[in-house]
């Protein structure tokens, strides 16, 4: 079972870093930039991308999960990076966000509930594969 997880977690991570590609729009990000100088546009602009692409990456690196679950410290590396980069996506989630989102509408509302959840979930596989190796 812990198998599945590990690569649906690659899955939702790749998938997430794909949507940073629609995640400007998505927001509004282009309007709300005009104000600001092209440096500051770019710096958002390749933040956002690189965020993105670190996701996919990410992502592809629970794929291999014999290997993750085999004894070796490269494994335990990249499944210790892992479980603080998504818990400090959660902890920012609950903290940042929680803060903004209170006076959101309430799809926002719910999506950070389900953004709680879903970053949880998406630390608590690598630490449970590091911890049960």
């Amino acid at each position: 079972m812990l198998e599945l997880q590990m690569r649906l977690a690659g899955v939702v991570a790749i998938v997430l870093g794909l949507a940073h590609l629609a995640l400007p729009r998505l927001l509004g990000w282009p309007a709300d930039l005009v104000a600001v100088s092209p440096m500051s546009r770019l710096v958002v602009g390749l933040h956002t991308g690189f965020v993105g692409l670190t996701c996919v990456v990410l992502g592809a690196l629970l794929w291999p999960v014999d290997e993750l679950l085999a004894p070796g410290a490269l494994a335990a590396t990249v499944l210790a990076a892992q479980t603080v980069f998504w818990g400090a996506r959660w902890l920012c989630e609950l903290v940042v966000v929680g803060r903004v989102v209170r006076a959101a509408p309430l799809a926002w509302r719910a999506a950070h509930v389900v953004g709680l959840g879903g970053w949880a979930w998406l630390t608590a596989v690598p630490l449970t594969a590091l911890l049960t190796r």
